[in-house]
């Protein structure tokens, strides 16, 4: 038809009955699939390989998703943050199990898990008593046949009996306010419950419960000061703690500064030129040498920059390459810091020489075979006549040259005595 267009745009509206249509809970036909992320495509990918969906490695058993291996990891870790949020609010003063405001000060669980405890607890010792019982067995150890007349063995009543007596006897000395609450023969100390010969089992208590509370805020990335907040990674501390050590540290040290004092142990004076004193600086760099040589001793085994951690590259053996450079300019600055001082050069400790850089020992030992690597053999004589030019043998002591002078009846005078050390000095007295 002449004048129309060329395509006609298709209609996209639906038709009546098409709209009035609930089949499809109002959603058209060609309606998008929901976008999926890169993991659940990853997890359908190994489920329809029969892989597990964790590492994707290692075929889980039948109905499983997951391999042995990470079923046992993620327990594991599930059991970590259950005794990390249960020692966590226990260390805020909460309930371990709900979370709830604890009634009473230093108490475990609220009343309402403490009762669910107690109840399922009842349960479990009647259940275990009543099977113990079918059994013919001691209702308390459950190895032994009970004793005639009674539902527990002898040694189990015998238990029973000294807890009872242990347990009356403390009650009394707790009463008796005359008389230590731990043996109840002596008098306690003057303002304490316990005698001094009992004070030191109660400080021993003290330190134990103290070392298993910071093993396991340890075990589970808390603060093992507070127990109330996490570690900083790679410290045992959180950042409130820290700050407040750093804090008290600087002002303890400003004090000892202004008296004058070494800022480690806080009774010398200082050396000169430093802010710790002789011995502390010498336990220090005894600490820091072993340090050093423990972790030296680690990258060396890995093949990595001792002093750093990084690979090493090719060519390079031990340090690399901006260590080196650092090296170098480190100890430039240390020369020039302790030639300003007056001390020697190498160790730092005693002062150098007069004319020299370093002290008498340190040039010794830098002139001694052994430092350059050379063996300190001991010196050997080649006496010669020098009349006729007869060898007559190399020895290895004065008294061995002696004989030998003696035996071909020849005087200093008459021989020449070569060797790789000064012998005027050995022979002088003849």
């Amino acid at each position: 038809m002449p004048g129309a267009p060329a395509s006609v745009p298709r209609d996209t509206h639906q038709p009546a009955e098409a709209a009035d249509c609930n089949c499809n809970s109002g959603k058209s036909a060609d309606a998008t699939p929901p976008v999926r992320s890169y993991s659940w495509h990853a997890r359908r990918r190994l489920a329809t390989r029969g892989l597990c969906l964790n590492c994707g490695q290692v075929p889980p058993a039948d109905g499983a998703k997951y391999c042995s291996g990470c079923i046992e990891r993620r327990r594991a870790s599930d059991r970590k943050a259950a005794r990390k949020r249960r020692l966590l609010r226990r260390n805020r003063g909460l309930c371990a199990e709900c979370g709830a405001v604890a009634e009473k000060p230093r108490q475990r669980l609220c009343e309402a898990c403490n009762d669910k405890h107690r109840a399922v607890s009842r349960r479990r010792q009647q259940d275990r008593k009543e099977e113990r019982k079918r059994a013919g067995l001691c209702v308390q150890c459950g190895g032994r046949a009970p004793a005639e007349g009674n539902a527990s063995c002898d040694d189990c009543l015998a238990q029973r009996r000294l807890a009872y007596r242990v347990r009356i006897d403390r009650r009394r000395r707790q009463g008796d306010r005359s008389l230590c609450i731990e043996c109840g023969k002596a008098p306690p100390a003057p303002g304490r419950r316990r005698c001094p010969d009992c004070q030191p089992l109660t400080a021993g208590r003290d330190r134990d419960a103290a070392r298993h509370r910071r093993e396991a805020r340890r075990s589970v990335g808390l603060c093992t000061v507070c127990g109330q907040h996490s570690a900083v990674r790679g410290r045992t501390a959180c950042e409130a703690c820290l700050a407040g050590w750093l804090d008290q540290y600087n002002r303890k040290t400003l004090a000892r500064v202004a008296q004058g004092l070494c800022i480690r142990c806080g009774k010398e004076p200082p050396a000169t030129g430093f802010t710790a004193c002789e011995p502390c600086r010498d336990s220090h760099r005894a600490a820091s040498l072993a340090k050093w040589r423990r972790r030296t001793a680690e990258r060396r085994a890995m093949q990595r920059c001792i002093r750093c951690g990084e690979d090493l590259a090719d060519g390079e053996q031990e340090v690399c390459e901006p260590c080196r450079d650092t090296q170098r300019l480190s100890a430039r600055r240390r020369a020039d810091r302790r030639k300003a001082l007056g001390v020697c050069v190498r160790c730092g400790r005693r002062p150098a020489g007069r004319g020299a850089r370093d002290c008498g020992p340190c040039r010794d030992r830098q002139r001694a075979y052994a430092w350059r690597g050379m063996p300190d053999l001991p010196p050997r004589y080649t006496v010669i006549e020098i009349a006729t030019g007869t060898d007559h043998g190399t020895w290895e002591t004065v008294q061995e040259v002696a004989g030998a002078l003696a035996y071909a009846k020849l005087t200093l005078d008459d021989v020449e005595i070569l060797t790789d050390a000064a012998p005027m000095a050995a022979f002088r007295s003849w």
